[in-house]
């Protein structure tokens, strides 16, 4: 995805004028249609992202799962096996079969999470292509720049609020199975770092209460 492709589709809506039977000319018409055709390349490179994220899933679910998030941290590091193992500098820790069960559970929890964001970032660049191919859309119909804005707006957030929700809905589940195993391994502990802060604050990255779209 090119965000400055979509950049200039928008900031050339934002400069169509509102009389809604004055389609671009000139300059502005050639420059549309150059992006009409970075477009369709753009749309090309997606598919090709979306094969390389279905891919990495894969492989993270294959994978071990690091848990060195925060870098503030001086730790050892540690990861989940898909087999349930928690690895410390690479040697495994002992469990009991409840505490290997908790391990599995935390990495699910884990998987779902992370599966669920690499949704958004896709769906993201994906929304990032629409807006721009509706952008050009309207400006060739002779759209007012506001009306496009706001359209595009809308489409966006129709698209992903429902995909930032259901990851949100995932948090709990996620804070509850990495306090269940910080208790049970204390060998885990220092890498529990997810509070009640995360899940409160999932969709409010201003911080107000209100979603960010």
């Amino acid at each position: 995805m090119r965000p400055l492709l979509v950049v200039g589709v928008l900031a050339l809506a934002a400069c169509q004028p509102a009389d809604k039977d004055s389609a671009p000319t000139g300059v502005a018409a050639k420059a549309l249609g150059e992006v009409a055709n970075g477009l369709g390349d753009a749309s090309k490179e997606m598919e090709k992202a979306r094969q390389e994220i279905a891919a990495a899933r894969d492989r993270l679910a294959r994978e071990n799962i690091s848990l060195n998030r925060d870098a503030k941290q001086d730790l050892p590091k540690a990861e989940i096996t898909p087999a349930g193992e928690l690895l410390i500098e690479g040697k495994s820790i002992a469990t009991t079969p409840e505490q290997k069960a908790l391990v599995l559970a935390y990495r699910g929890e884990l998987l779902g999470v992370v599966g669920d964001g690499m949704a958004i970032g896709m769906e993201g660049a994906r929304v990032g292509i629409d807006a721009a191919a509706s952008a050009l859309k309207g400006m060739l119909a002779g759209q007012n720049g506001d009306d496009i804005g706001k359209q595009v707006g809308e489409q966006a957030k129709a698209k992903l609020k429902p995909m930032v929700a259901q990851l949100c809905t995932r948090m709990p589940g996620l804070l509850s199975a990495q306090q269940a195993l910080a208790a049970a391994l204390p060998e885990f502990t220092p890498y529990a770092t997810m509070d009640q802060s995360d899940v409160d604050d999932c969709g409010d990255a201003n911080g107000d209460g209100n979603w960010t779209f």
